[in-house]
């Protein structure tokens, strides 16, 4: 079993866990919640089954561990889970908040 994530994510004055967890080889699933206020307001599930085959199945499960850890945090910044999206985070030119340049330090540019 891999080590999860957990990340506080402060967006629009409001503050958002994100947390990720791996089910292990016998039930291979990434879960990531996503929480305000301890309510779950979404959750995405992947399975890692066809990585087992794999000599390096972990290293590689870990990466996409982290990629579905960061996915959710950029579909939160981009307004997402939000009626209310951030135009800042949509590329529009305007200057990000020290709070999305924080989100951009810590998951790393697009597509990585």
């Amino acid at each position: 079993m891999l080590t999860g994530f957990n990340t506080n994510v402060p967006f629009k004055g409001k503050m958002y866990h994100v947390q990720t967890e791996d089910g292990g080889a016998r039930n291979p699933v990434f879960t990531t919640l996503l929480y305000h206020k301890g309510e779950i307001l979404a959750s995405e599930k992947s399975s890692y089954a066809d990585l087992l085959i794999d000599e390096n199945w972990e290293e590689k499960a870990l990466e996409r561990m982290k990629e579905q850890h960061r996915t959710v945090i950029r579909k939160l910044m981009k307004g997402g889970w939000s009626q209310d999206p951030d135009p800042a985070a949509s590329g529009n030119g305007k200057e990000k908040s020290l709070e999305e340049t924080i989100i951009d330090y810590i998951v790393g540019p697009e597509g990585q």
